[in-house]
């Protein structure tokens, strides 16, 4: 994505240099900075002009400021605003007043994207230090426009991504080229007749050992790669997931080429590849997805990314992994880096629809007392809040879900490339593709339905396209489809709880399969079960471990329960397969999503708990994240009812503590979200701008209009020839 500047390192220092810095990453949240002393801080975290969201700002419980260093800090919201005000001052990514087409849409996208490397917002000695912050330079780009950045990902830092996990020191010349942006890449899984399935992939790659080289082959449409971003007319290589066959004749399954597809001179498609452009898509229409088959097209022995296994110059498979499942599970990990991006561009998505929607509902007045002439804000009403406050809950469990997923990942790649004990590391790739397979799910729709219902919320005016709700909607749908569509990638979670569950039963313990501690309380399964709930007032709820020990009940009997349903069918003499198909919609799918929220909660559970935190912040917190969990756990009253967990008069306390919260966190509403807002420019909106005058900024923009007549106003007036139908 940038200009790295590490071609002076060596292969192997490279290799040291770039993923011993992510030691610094750490899961604590960053310290509340003194930004009264610090000159870019006071520039930045400038106190707002008075105006119609003044009286929610002066009623807050905390001062903004303090929770915006807490929650993004400092180096973060410094580089945000860096690139948001740098982008401001450039032309080229001027807001478009009219919607462009498809072909000006790729040519400004691609425009954009070179701005962007050529602006280096990220030099390699940063990277290096603080490699976290590049999932502050995507979010900030994204607020702004999700189609240049992601085509620039996916252009360099995605596959370069890949090449690290997967591929081996003779890889690193590819790397350095991609880095110096030589050469363009994508990353190519996905075939028209197969996505989630990807043991059914049937693009072949057969080694010819007389020429030392894979042959690739498409035996048909079905089987072209396709949804590839920059596919369709920018990348020069790509990565490309294909079927390894030996000599011999034997499947090794699914593996991962680096390989040429476009001449780097003329352009042209290489022999034995073609490429095409798949079309206008409802969102992301910047980005070019394309589709690919190959003919007997051949590329060297060198290109497959051999971290996992590899093939001789005889054409023998070799393997650190001797069980092949340990081998696909290390490989799913790596494949895991797509949907951990996801899931932060969700989080981005729903930061800056519930923006929009709580500040115009601040602002926007309906109906009051019938003995008063004033009219309330609509947030002042139960159902506004009942309607928005859990997302806002639901913006920052997740801000802080991708922070510390984020870091998991990283550690991952590090003991990778330090060819760290083969069975350890296959237990973490499993368990970062279980966490993974939901991140991506949860997220996805926490956002699409977050959009949607602050498009609701704000009625009439959140379907202008100026509300900026519109172009969000459209971005994120497709975040709920691409690197897995969302209910079967939540069937991965299930299969892996299913496997520790089978442990459970053997009375052993599930810890080395959970290095992560996602499901570690497994072990304690049989006291959980037992466990009743004794809470019998609201006000016992408002702690959100009260709400983890119930989410955790939910996810050891759902466990339980679709263990059992499978074995009562098979005992029916159903196959394994028929048998999981009867339980997909009541017992598989449930089950990853309480095991996804249980996980969400323990890990604000250590935020909340981290001593650094000021009281005040520390507060507010803590009911957002009861909010978030109290709203969510409503989902598993079925099975916390079946279970034994719940009593017949607990949802009705639950829902007297979400009216309570919502209410407890009305005059905090507008301070939490001036915590996370994008700047003003980044979030194009003019019902959420951050100085409340929505109505001045409608009248803006519905202003020229009010001058000028339509170009074809003779067509209303000039009635239409008769015509004869004869």
């Amino acid at each position: 994505m940038f200009s790295y500047g590490f071609e002076k390192h060596s292969s192997c220092s490279l290799t040291l240099l770039f993923f011993n810095c992510f030691k610094e990453l750490t899961n604590k949240c960053c310290p509340v900075e003194n930004y009264k002393m610090d000159p870019e801080l006071q520039d930045i975290l400038k106190d707002f002009p008075p105006g119609p969201l003044s009286e929610y700002r002066k009623n807050a419980s905390f001062n903004w400021k303090d929770m915006c260093l807490l929650i993004q800090g400092k180096d973060a919201l410094i580089l945000k605003h860096k690139i948001w005000s740098t982008l401001e001052k450039d032309p080229a990514f001027a807001h478009c007043a009219t919607k462009p087409t498809l072909k000006e849409n790729r040519l400004l996208t691609l425009q954009r994207a070179q701005k962007l490397a050529e602006y280096n917002f990220m030099p390699a000695k940063n990277l290096l230090q603080k490699p976290e912050m590049l999932d502050s330079v995507v979010m900030a780009i994204g607020q702004l426009d999700w189609s240049s950045i992601v085509k620039l990902q996916l252009l360099y830092n995605f596959v370069i991504s890949a090449l690290y996990g997967m591929g081996t020191e003779r890889h690193f010349k590819e790397i350095q080229r991609l880095m110096r942006r030589e050469i363009g890449a994508c990353f190519c899984l996905t075939e028209i007749g197969h996505g989630t399935n990807t043991k059914a992939m049937r693009t072949t790659a057969k080694f010819d050992v007389k020429t030392q080289e894979f042959v690739f082959h498409t035996p048909d449409f079905q089987a072209a790669k396709c949804w590839a971003g920059n596919l369709g007319e920018t990348a020069t290589h790509a990565v490309v997931f294909a079927t390894l066959y030996t000599p011999d004749g034997e499947n090794h399954g699914l593996h991962a080429f680096f390989i040429q597809i476009r001449d780097t001179k003329t352009f042209e498609n290489l022999p034995g590849v073609s490429i095409g452009d798949m079309g206008e898509k409802l969102g992301l229409n910047g980005v070019d997805n394309g589709v690919m088959l190959f003919d007997q097209f051949r590329v060297p022995r060198a290109a497959l990314l051999n971290r996992t296994g590899d093939v001789s110059e005889s054409g023998l498979y070799v393997s650190p992994f001797k069980d092949k499942k340990k081998r696909l599970g290390a490989s799913l990990g790596t494949l895991s880096a797509g949907r951990v991006g996801i899931a932060s561009m969700a989080t981005a998505n729903l930061i800056k629809a519930i923006t929009v929607g709580i500040r115009y509902s601040a602002v926007r007045r309906q109906f009051g007392p019938e003995d008063s002439n004033v009219e309330l804000p609509v947030l002042e009403y139960q159902l506004q809040q009942w309607r928005l406050f859990p997302y806002l809950g639901a913006a920052y469990v997740l801000i802080n879900f991708t922070r510390t997923f984020r870091k998991d990942f990283i550690d991952m790649q590090m003991a990778m490339m330090n060819k760290e004990d083969p069975d350890r590391l296959a237990s973490v790739g499993a368990e970062v593709h279980a966490i993974s397979s939901f991140a991506k799910p949860l997220s996805s729709w926490l956002a699409q339905q977050g959009v949607q219902e602050c498009r609701e919320a704000c009625g009439g005016h959140g379907y202008l396209a100026v509300s900026g709700l519109g172009s969000v909607r459209e971005d994120n749908d497709a975040n709920c489809t691409y690197e897995g569509d969302n209910n079967v990638l939540l069937q991965q979670s299930a299969n892996w709880l299913l496997n520790l569950w089978s442990l459970v039963q053997r009375r052993q313990s599930v810890a080395p399969y959970t290095p992560l501690g996602s499901a570690i309380y497994l072990d304690s399964a049989e006291s959980i079960l037992k466990s009743k709930c004794k809470l019998d007032a609201p006000q016992q709820w408002f702690e959100p471990q009260a709400l983890l020990d119930a989410y955790q009940f939910a996810v050891c009997h759902l466990l339980r329960s679709t263990a059992n349903r499978m074995q009562q069918l098979m005992d029916q003499k159903m196959d394994a397969f028929t048998a999981k198909n009867q339980a997909q919609a009541y017992h598989y799918r449930p089950l990853s999503i309480a095991y996804g929220e249980t996980l969400f909660l323990m890990r604000m559970m250590r935020l909340l708990n981290d001593p650094n935190i000021p009281e005040q912040l520390r507060a507010v917190l803590k009911s957002l994240t009861a909010l978030f969990g109290a709203t969510n756990l409503m989902k598993h009253l079925s099975a916390l009812t079946q279970g034994g967990y719940f009593q017949s008069n607990t949802s009705a306390a639950l829902q007297t503590v979400i009216e309570q919260l919502c209410e407890k966190l009305k005059p905090d509403a507008i301070a939490l979200i001036d915590a996370v807002a994008p700047s003003d420019f980044a979030l194009n909106s003019a019902l959420g701008h951050s100085d409340g005058q929505v109505y001045r900024h409608l009248e803006e923009h519905m202003a020229s209009s009010m001058k000028t007549r339509p170009d074809w106003w003779q067509q209303v007036l000039l009635p239409p020839k008769k015509t004869s139908h004869l």
